[in-house]
């Protein structure tokens, strides 16, 4: 009689289960084993407004990718070995640099200040100058890509070879309305790579052309003429200017500061622990070694 009654209240209990699931959670969309996917869990991956097509597509690909992971996991439940199978020391691992990491971003975005001077840049450059030798060459200055049918190609090739205001404006101005690909560098140096890839030439052909030119260099196929106005070059191997490296500078400077702030913070946090009994070491170095 006593085992009945258990029987029976086993029964209720597992079908309150379902019957508490099924009205909290609603309807049942796949299940495989014990994990159950519901239409809510999917309705909340499908962005209102979607087409019914594209709901039914999306809502396939999410079962399917819901399914492969679950089914996946029991695979790993019944073939790896129990010690395998022991992920608690990593999730521990896992939220510890995890809360350490957003510490340490709330304490570096309070502190770090983000404000470099023009001087302070200028010092790192001239002091760390070795490091900024460029691997391709830079360049300032003007590319214009013409046809070569173009009736103002001449006019380009004259109007590039002046460093006149009044002449460059029209140059501008030709280049802006009939070239098929300007790009003006006038103002900002550039890695040589970039306008050998515009010019749709090789690196190294460019790096030699201006080699040799200093002033206007042109290079044509049988559709296009490149001709390039040079402002100023630097060959490849040697130191690229300040102004080229001013942004990464001031990206160096504020790495070098977050560093410095963490750092101290480690420092000031043990010497705080130590100095208020809050950590105590009890292994002493010979017995650590031992």
């Amino acid at each position: 009689m006593n085992r009945f009654v258990c029987i029976i209240a086993a029964a209720l209990l597992v079908c309150s289960c379902t019957l508490y699931d099924s009205v909290t959670k609603g309807e049942k969309v796949a299940q495989t084993g014990r994990a159950v996917l519901y239409k809510a869990d999917l309705e909340k991956v499908i962005p209102k407004g979607t087409t019914p097509a594209d709901s039914a597509m999306l809502a396939r690909q999410y079962i399917n990718s819901w399914a492969i992971r679950q089914l996946m996991l029991q695979k790993a439940e019944e073939q790896l070995p129990k010690e395998e199978k022991d992920v608690a020391q990593l999730l521990e691992d896992y939220r510890i640099q995890l809360l350490v990491f957003r510490y340490e971003n709330k304490f570096v975005e309070e502190r770090l200040d983000t404000i470099v001077s023009l001087r302070e840049r200028e010092e790192y450059y001239n002091a760390h100058m070795g490091t900024f030798v460029g691997e391709n060459g830079v360049f300032r200055g003007r590319l214009v890509k013409m046809q070569n049918s173009s009736p103002n190609l001449q006019d380009v090739r004259s109007l590039v070879k002046s460093r006149e205001i009044e002449e460059l404006e029209a140059l501008e101005q030709l280049a802006n309305n009939f070239a098929y690909r300007y790009s003006n560098y006038n103002n900002d140096w550039v890695d040589l790579n970039v306008v050998a890839k515009e010019a749709g030439i090789q690196l190294d052909e460019l790096q030699e052309l201006l080699r040799k030119e200093k002033l206007v260099a042109e290079v044509k196929d049988t559709v296009y003429t490149n001709v390039l106005q040079i402002l100023e070059y630097v060959p490849p191997g040697e130191v690229t200017p300040f102004d080229y490296n001013n942004e990464r500078i001031k990206e160096i400077i504020i790495s070098r500061r977050k560093k410095e702030l963490l750092s101290n913070l480690q420092r000031d946090i043990l010497n705080d622990a130590m100095n208020n009994n809050k950590l105590k070491i009890t292994e002493d170095d010979e017995k650590v070694s031992k």
